[in-house]
């Protein structure tokens, strides 16, 4: 073989390994974000199957109606404070080993329903899931900036969007095809899983960089860049690190109090947040399958329909990564509220058949139908939509803070929207509450008009620009 054939052979071979390598690396760091992403599905949705069938006769665990709203309603109790802890921990220990300690109070709270043999295990479990939670959602995205190529970001962006329903397909089968124990199972050997993953990836360069091992960081952006411009991208995290990085926290909040654009993009994100809750979703999620039994729905069993619902939020999900950047967040936003206000309307006029008692016989698609039309619309826009808005309204170097302002408000309404639902059917009953819900998600409607901002395709300064002028 010439020496000419052999450079050609060589540097296919090389070629070639690269390409394994890169496609490794990116479906390593894939599976792993997408499995910490699912279970946010599972322990949003875990509720709906379970708290059906606790309220069985044969249940081994008996569940009061006050109970069963405790059990729900604890998950975002102490999500709040998750929301805090998770960016301190990135701050000082790195957005990898932050991502390990966010997995522990996950496979404790799972490990705490295996054991379960009374109500107070599930308040337990359901709080430290509440803490991980909270962490996950103000850490996971922090990690992806810091150790995703470009190439691959968008990909890694899309899971945020597709793992949730992935998550709650898991739980709505598990849950009506398991007991509740040999689900717990099921989950915590996913923790565990996740757990050894993110223990087998490399710490991102930036906390290396921050602890002033240079070497070690590089050798993390070639792990994560497989030798694609590895020099460029340590200067320019060295450079990130030593300007925006330095920030103390306070003084990132301080930014906030003196800074109109931040104040106006505050606002924004807090009602985005606010909005995604009073629409009823979180109820939606947790009190699915109870609600098809309340309708008395017959057409086929409620725990396999939540399934079926399930699958094809996860298809409105992934239509939607395609959708934001075509038709803009405001349009999004504006069809998704529409669809939601609808299939509200659709749910009360059901259970205003049934306190009227009117047949509802030829009725029995109404519930279905519309719990369906309301998890696509709220999958296609008004999840995707303020985490969008939230990676993009904010400036690089204050966007941990303003994650963990979204994950507070996002818990806090969370817990509020939950806690106040089986009150609120005792005092009226579904076709009041329903009808709450639809008057509030219609209030979206004009804020999507007149008052968001539209960021598709602008660049940072243009938004910023735009918040100060508004």
């Amino acid at each position: 073989m010439d020496r000419r054939c052999w450079r050609y052979v060589s540097s296919n071979f090389y070629q070639t390994i690269v390409r394994y390598n890169n496609s490794l690396v990116r479906h390593c760091i894939m599976c792993a974000v997408n499995l910490l992403l699912i279970h946010i599905g599972v322990m949003g949705a875990w509720t709906s199957p379970t708290l059906a069938k606790l309220a069985e006769s044969d249940s081994p665990i008996k569940l009061s109606a006050e109970q069963a709203s405790w059990v729900a309603s604890f998950l975002n109790l102490t999500r709040c404070f998750g929301g805090i802890i998770g960016p301190v921990c990135v701050n000082y220990l790195g957005s990898k080993k932050s991502i390990l300690i966010t997995l522990c109070p996950i496979l404790l709270g799972w490990l705490l329903i295996t054991l379960s043999d009374s109500f107070v295990w599930l308040y337990f479990s359901r709080l430290f899931s509440g803490l991980g939670l909270g962490m996950t959602f103000s850490v996971f995205p922090l990690y992806i900036g810091e150790v995703s190529m470009p190439s691959i970001r968008g990909a890694l962006i899309s899971l945020a969007t597709v793992g949730a329903p992935v998550g709650q397909i898991l739980a709505t089968l598990c849950g009506s095809q398991l007991s509740v124990n040999e689900a717990a199972y099921v989950y915590l050997f996913l923790a565990i899983v996740t757990i050894a993953l993110f223990f087998w990836l490399p710490e991102s360069p930036h906390h290396l960089v921050k602890m002033k091992k240079h070497d070690a960081a590089r050798e993390s952006i070639q792990w994560y860049r497989r030798g694609q411009g590895v020099d460029d991208e340590l200067v320019a995290v060295i450079k990130f690190v030593t300007t925006d990085g330095d920030l103390t926290f306070k003084e990132k909040l301080q930014r906030f109090k003196t800074s109109k654009p931040l104040q106006r993009a505050t606002a924004h994100i807090m009602a985005l947040y606010t909005f995604v809750l009073i629409s009823g979703s979180n109820v939606m999620m947790m009190y699915m399958e109870p609600i098809l039994r309340d309708a008395n729905f017959n057409l086929t069993d409620p725990s396999l329909f939540t399934v079926y619902i399930n699958v094809i939020a996860t298809v409105a999900a992934i239509g939607s990564i395609f959708l934001i950047d075509r038709c803009g967040r405001k349009f999004l936003l504006l069809v998704s509220s529409i669809g939601l206000s609808i299939s509200l309307l659709g749910v009360m006029t059901f259970f205003i058949l049934v306190d009227l008692n009117v047949d509802t016989v030829q009725w029995q698609w109404l519930p279905g139908v519309s719990l369906l039309i309301y998890m696509v619309s709220f999958f296609i826009g008004l999840l995707p939509v303020p985490n969008a808005i939230l990676s993009e309204i904010f400036p690089a170097n204050v966007r941990s803070v303003a994650s963990c302002i979204a994950v507070l408000t996002a818990a806090f309404m969370s817990f509020v929207s939950i806690k106040s639902y089986q009150p609120m059917i005792d005092a009226m009953g579904h076709s009041y509450v329903f009808l709450f819900y639809a008057i509030c998600t219609v209030a979206i409607i004009p804020y999507s008009i007149f008052l968001l901002p539209e960021t598709k395709g602008k660049s940072l300064q243009q938004i910023q620009d735009e918040l100060m002028t508004h």
